[in-house]
């Protein structure tokens, strides 16, 4: 009975959270002018949350690290804060897919991102504050030097890699 118990349970958490790592994102390209707002959430377990102040705290340090780097470091700093400040950052429950990828964060041209606090529904994979931050900096290095998606990713993590 305990087995059977389990194996439902299982099922049908698999299934209240399917539609979340299966929605295609409706998010900008950097590069287009389309007014399309970022990915919603298609089920109740993906809705959007606010950052928590774990994360909070972590931002105003690293801001405050990236401004006193100045360089390039300043540059998506900036797009960063305005993002924070102006309430522009979105944490999701779980990664969700665009295409065939597993994605953790997008952002707009005007700086709205969102951004996934754990990898999936089921735990499988724990991102730490440190991740976050990570894919923060990503997202506010595309915008600030206006890199497109694809090819540019790495290019994207060498501005923040160069940072560290």
């Amino acid at each position: 009975m305990c087995r059977r118990v389990h194996r439902v349970a299982f099922t049908a958490a698999l299934a209240a959270t399917a539609g979340c790592t299966s929605v295609r994102s409706s998010a900008l390209a950097l590069n287009g002018d389309d007014p399309t707002p970022l990915a919603s959430a298609p089920c109740a377990s993906c809705v959007p949350t606010t950052l928590g102040s774990d994360v909070a705290q972590a931002v105003e340090k690293r801001l405050t690290e990236l401004k006193a780097q100045g360089g390039p470091c300043s540059s998506y700093a900036a797009v960063l804060e305005r993002s924070y400040r102006n309430g522009r950052i979105v944490i999701r429950p779980f990664m969700w897919r665009v295409g065939s990828q597993l994605t953790s964060g997008e952002a707009t041209p005007n700086g709205d991102m969102i951004l996934a606090r754990e990898i999936d529904p089921l735990n499988v994979g724990v991102r730490t504050v440190g991740d976050l931050l990570w894919t923060l900096e990503h997202e506010a290095a595309h915008v600030a030097f206006k890199l497109g998606n694809g090819v540019t990713e790495d290019r994207a993590n060498d501005y923040v890699r160069a940072c560290k």
